[in-house]
């Protein structure tokens, strides 16, 4: 009896290590690089004082709309780190490659160019095929002038799966930021 026990319970536990998956964790990439790594003065400062994203959106899974009213976060396929986190990261890496003669920072500094927040309340997959940016630039220049830029990005897939979601959004967001450095004058 005991035997029958024992290889009972060696099938349950191979029947469920069987179907547990990998997740598999994903980053915001980026084209753009810093070239000079030289040490240089800048009087110039950009501080990216807050990304808030939606509530749906800052966890780990990765968030796919299923039809026109549902959303469903992915279990496996997650942010290395929280969206906001990657957000910021990218926007502080990218905006220092795009401006060289500014330096750009999250820490808070003293009479900063400008300062931005940025609202993000889409930034996901959809069934249509398509990968949603949208949100709202808020810059605060140190005269206290404030501007906003609207975000509203639809960008199709190439292929399906979460890797090409990833890389379809990275790509979106270098787009955004491009626009937001052609439109908006630090």
């Amino acid at each position: 009896m005991k035997k029958y026990v024992i290889i009972a319970l060696l099938f349950l536990v191979a029947g469920c290590s069987s179907t547990m998956s990998n997740k598999v964790y994903y980053q915001l990439t980026s084209d753009f690089s810093v070239n000079n790594l030289q040490p240089q003065t800048v009087d110039n400062v950009i501080v990216i004082d807050s990304v808030n994203v939606a509530n749906y959106l800052d966890k780990t899974g990765i968030v796919y709309q299923t039809d026109a009213i549902e959303y469903s976060t992915a279990n496996n396929n997650l942010w290395l780190t929280t969206l906001s986190n990657q957000i910021q990261q990218r926007v502080i890496i990218d905006l220092s490659a795009l401006l060289p003669n500014y330096y750009v920072t999250a820490a808070p500094t003293q009479n900063p160019r400008a300062t931005i927040k940025l609202f993000i309340d889409s930034f996901h997959g959809s069934y249509t095929g398509d990968a949603l940016i949208k949100g709202k630039w808020v810059i605060t220049y140190k005269d206290n002038q404030v501007i906003t830029k609207n975000i509203d990005m639809k960008l199709r897939q190439s292929e399906d799966g979460y890797a090409a979601l990833v890389k379809t959004l990275s790509k979106g967001w270098q787009n955004e930021e491009l626009d937001l450095i052609r439109t908006v004058k630090f």
